[in-house]
């Protein structure tokens, strides 16, 4: 089948700037690809997919899911936007499966899935998206059990997966302050701390902790924190911050000037926004911990292409995946000994404490009412 290798920055210019595509994910006549799989240029197969087992065994789900006509993959995620270049690369591996990602957010996107489960014309074969929206799903049973081979370490771990083997975390985005360069107030945000200067009275935005999911995330991390907990959130709510709409909204007022620091600056926002020229730096406010956006995937149970949307799980933890998404902003969940990230990989930065992936809708319910409380003054 394949793709017209403008399609997916098409699909970038209707949200981000489609200026992360990679140049080398270009077909080309580089190391020669086992027999069904396709190229990339510069790039030895074996040492991509993993080693030579892991590349035998991705050959085997490749092949199995041409054998049953599944030539398509339709994706419902936030990130449509943001990841061109891993669907284009993902399509030059496997050339036979054409990846149709459709970009869909929060309540949208769990009413339209629940909307296809009750009615059985299911159109999505795979979902990714952030912790609370993919767990909220699972627990309503519309994924199917999938352990990727090469994930083993983390279809383990609770802070990352569910008993059940329905989710699989793909990426970890990191998160930072953003703020305007050409600003001048006497310092810059290196902290929590920092963020309750007078001079940042007014000047910081965000996005809704009570009910954003990035802003929620976050609320609920520090809200839980034993060091920064609620005196922190109700110091910060003092300092007026501006709600924004969006984590990208949150970005465009800094941008434009209209505030000073984004405290849930996004690495991937981060890495488009200074590729375009535009005036912003990020920090990582990692006294008392940092955090990061993780991003599961799961099976749609009963999806017409399961096969190869278990393809596409499993690829997504593979080096070759790890690099091209590093350059979108995401980093490494496994199998990233070797990868060179253009950023700090949140693995190696302290962390906020985070609750098992169970626990997350749970406690991000229950502290909703205090953060909303303290933000509504």
């Amino acid at each position: 089948m394949g793709i017209k290798k403008n399609k997916f920055a098409t699909i970038a210019a209707l949200g981000l700037s489609s200026a992360l595509l990679l140049s080398a994910c270009a077909g080309g006549s580089g190391d020669a690809a086992s027999e069904g799989l396709g190229e990339r240029e510069g790039v030895d197969t074996v040492a991509a997919l993993g080693g030579e087992e892991a590349k035998k065994q991705i050959e085997e789900q490749y092949a199995a899911a041409l054998e049953a006509g599944q030539d398509s993959l339709n994706i419902y995620t936030p990130l449509t936007a943001t990841w061109p270049s891993v669907f284009e690369a993902f399509n030059e591996r496997f050339p036979g499966i054409e990846v149709e990602p459709l970009q869909i957010v929060g309540a949208e996107l769990d009413t339209k899935i629940s909307q296809e489960q009750s009615s059985g014309q299911r159109i999505a074969d795979i979902v990714i998206t952030g912790d609370v929206g993919a767990v909220s799903l699972a627990d309503r049973d519309y994924f199917s059990e999938f352990r990727p081979f090469n994930a083993e370490k983390v279809t383990k771990d609770p802070q990352l997966s569910l008993e059940t083997g329905t989710l699989t975390p793909v990426s970890a985005s990191p998160r930072g302050l953003i703020y305007d360069t050409r600003q001048d107030l006497g310092k810059t945000p290196d902290s929590w701390q920092s963020l309750l200067d007078p001079a940042y009275k007014g000047k910081i935005t965000m996005t809704d902790p009570a009910t954003d999911g990035g802003g929620m995330q976050w609320a609920d991390l520090v809200l839980n924190d034993k060091d920064l907990g609620k005196d922190y959130l109700e110091k910060l709510a003092a300092q007026d911050p501006i709600i924004s709409s969006s984590t990208a909204e949150c970005h465009n007022a800094v941008v434009q000037g209209r505030a000073y620091v984004c405290l849930m600056g996004a690495m991937g926002n981060y890495l488009t926004l200074t590729g375009d020229g535009a005036p912003v730096e990020i920090s990582y406010p990692i006294e008392g911990g940092n955090w990061a956006t993780y991003w599961y995937a799961g099976v749609i149970d009963g999806a017409e292409n399961a096969q190869a949307a278990e393809l596409f799980i499993t690829w997504l933890n593979s080096p070759e995946a790890n690099e091209v998404k590093a350059k979108a902003g995401h980093g490494p969940i496994v199998n990233a000994e070797d990868l060179d990230l253009p950023f700090e990989n949140p693995a190696d930065v302290p962390l906020l404490p985070r609750p098992d992936l169970v626990d997350v809708t749970d406690r991000q319910r229950k502290g909703q009412e205090s953060v909303s409380s303290i933000f509504s003054r």
